[in-house]
């Protein structure tokens, strides 16, 4: 099996053609290398947080801050995970002035399933990987969306 690390080096080897007709780019390639590796499995010290760890850890309510996966770059946001199964707080998106969401959430064994208006109204479940203390790198499917901190 080739690591994503030497797949990179040897596309990198590759010359682009001055003319790209029938042939993919350099650029192509890269991306579907970087497309193949998405789904691999998390590093040993990424491991998804387990279903009772979810509710131990949100069972008396957690206040976290997130940024998107560029820290901050296109958004920021606070929420209140209250133990009651409602959520609240704020975005802010590029500079923007905040703006106040609202929700609910739920578990579903090791994810927690939520609805954040007015941005996504409809249930969207995630996964939250341990990515340091009190850290998690949100994942939806393979797609790595945000950190939360607490």
């Amino acid at each position: 099996m080739i690591s994503s690390q030497a797949l990179l080096m040897r596309l990198s080897e590759i010359e682009a053609p001055s003319k790209a007709t029938g042939k993919l780019s350099r650029g192509a390639l890269i991306l579907l290398a970087a497309m193949a590796t998405a789904g691999r499995a998390y590093p040993a010290e990424m491991v998804p947080l387990t279903g009772p760890e979810l509710d131990t850890l949100l069972a008396q309510g957690l206040s976290v801050s997130s940024t998107d996966m560029l820290g901050g770059k296109y958004y920021t946001a606070h929420m209140t995970y209250a133990a009651d199964g409602t959520l609240s707080g704020a975005v802010t998106i590029a500079g923007r002035a905040p703006i106040d969401i609202k929700g609910t959430w739920k578990l579903d064994g090791p994810r927690l399933c939520r609805t954040i208006i007015p941005f996504q109204p409809q249930e969207v479940c995630e996964t939250w990987v341990k990515s340091g203390d009190n850290e998690v790198t949100i994942r939806v499917g393979d797609i790595a969306l945000a950190v939360s901190r607490w």
